[in-house]
């Protein structure tokens, strides 16, 4: 019998494509400009951040306050480290705080989302290698 196929998961696994694209670019096709390449990859980043923040948002029922704040403080984060970027903070710091956010955003959605839940699948093989292999990526990227 086949296993079916959970879209959800494959097209997010298809999100990492930029990240590939610019790697390879940065180290083989040298055809963009590393600092449009380092600038594009921040705020797809900061992009990926605010989506895994706003998922967190049950709009037909009325979610606990705490859930509302934590699925806002991504797209807070967000803006400041664009105005970061806009005034030109080294990128090296910028993708350091990106990095930190993405752990942290790894670490509080366990405890606070997938903690008391008894079907993990959804954290084990989506959000926590996503977000380590978005960690490598930035890491490779920003050397």
């Amino acid at each position: 019998m086949s296993k079916k196929i959970n879209f959800q998961f494959l097209i997010s696994y298809f999100g990492l494509i930029p990240y590939v694209l610019t790697f390879l670019d940065k180290y083989y096709f040298l055809v963009v400009e590393e600092e449009d390449l380092l600038n594009f990859v921040t705020y797809y980043s900061l992009i990926i951040i605010v989506f895994i923040g706003s998922i967190n948002w049950n709009l037909k029922n009325n979610p606990p306050t705490h859930i509302v704040i934590y699925g806002f403080l991504p797209s807070l984060f967000a803006v400041i480290i664009i105005i970061l970027s806009l005034l030109n903070i080294n990128i090296l710091i910028i993708f350091i705080l990106i990095i930190l956010l993405l752990l942290t955003q790894l670490f509080f959605d366990y405890i606070i989302l997938f903690a008391n839940e008894t079907n993990k699948q959804a954290f084990y093989y989506l959000r926590l290698p996503l977000t380590i292999l978005i960690i490598l990526f930035l890491l490779l990227i920003s050397l």
